[in-house]
């Protein structure tokens, strides 16, 4: 007979207590820790502390934690949790908001040393002065693997100005990678990324959370501007379509009454702004300019100059309506 197998205490005090964060905080989140080194762990638990708890376990820990939550609160949609745990991933508990999070995530990078591989995201520069490295076999390497201009001062290497060693887009072998870590040169920005979040039942994948969240508002303002106006050219009328539909029909209504050959005294207000704007657009069209302002000659001449004036105006205003 086989007999069952042991499972250490550890490991069952550890379940124990994911089980508690769980019931304390309403938001979960997956955070991917397998590009992280500890020192970045330590300054992120101390840049969120108050706010959440970052807790590294096992996978297999947080799955059976997870399962075991799934089955005491019966809450939604914890099997994608437990579907979505990378092989390295830490659990993040909190009752902050996922987008505040990882608001408070971006405004807190590291810069990093190169790895082998990599495609910088941008130019890498090694500045001028002193490197510290000591004269030796290390300047063949500045020389031959970075090309970089040198000279030995104090008996040390010194760089002897800034240079440019990659531009975006370039990639980084493994004897440059180790060149630039040994000049501490850090050109890669490395940021806590949240793999998948659970809220409550809720889920957000990494594509919702790091959306674009500009660009969609502005595409969402399109389609609705666009879905209003086809709604507007076929006549439905709704809480959306009422008051454009409304101030389109004045603006039509507006443009047959200028049309035709009435007046109502009660438009008036519309008739005078109606020949303002004709004469401003014909003076642009005409003389390329605004309608000319009265000119300190005009207004010295004598009362009955000024009222043949007035009376050519009014003439010509008339003849705007035909």
């Amino acid at each position: 007979m086989i007999g069952k197998k042991h499972i250490p205490q550890w490991k069952l005090d550890e379940v124990d207590y994911l089980i508690e964060l769980f019931n304390q905080y309403k938001n979960i989140m997956v955070l991917k820790v397998a590009n992280l080194n500890d020192k970045q762990v330590q300054d992120i638990r101390k840049f969120i502390r108050g706010k959440a708890i970052i807790k590294m376990s096992k996978k297999s820990l947080q799955i059976r934690a997870i399962e075991r939550f799934k089955n005491e609160s019966k809450k939604e949609n914890l099997d994608d949790l437990v579907g979505n745990i990378p092989g390295q991933a830490a659990l993040c508990f909190t009752d902050i908001d996922v987008f505040e999070l990882k608001k408070i995530f971006n405004d807190n990078l590291w810069m990093v040393p190169a790895k082998p591989d990599d495609i910088t995201p941008v130019d890498v520069w090694v500045p001028a002065g002193d490197t510290g490295l000591p004269t030796g076999q290390v300047i063949s390497e500045l020389n031959m693997t970075l090309r970089l201009p040198t000279q030995i001062q104090n008996d040390t290497i010194w760089i002897r100005e800034d240079t440019r060693t990659h531009k975006v887009g370039d990639f980084i072998n493994v004897k440059q990678a180790a060149v630039l870590k040994k000049l501490g040169v850090a050109p890669i920005e490395s940021v806590i990324k949240i793999h998948y979040a659970w809220s409550d039942g809720e889920v957000y994948s990494a594509d919702v959370i790091y959306m674009d969240l500009e660009a969609f508002k502005q595409d969402f303002t399109s389609a609705y501007l666009a879905a209003q106006h086809l709604a507007i050219e076929l006549g439905v009328v709704d809480k959306e379509t009422i008051k454009p539909m409304i101030q389109k029909a004045y603006r039509e209504a507006l443009g047959i009454l200028f049309e035709s050959p009435v007046y109502i005294e009660d438009m008036r207000d519309e008739y005078i702004q109606k020949a303002v704007s004709n004469a401003t657009t014909l003076n642009i069209l005409l003389l390329g300019g605004g309608i000319p302002a009265p000119t300190s000659e005009s207004s010295s001449k004598p009362p009955e100059d000024a009222e043949e004036e007035e009376a050519d105006e009014e003439v010509g205003i008339g003849g705007l309506f035909g």
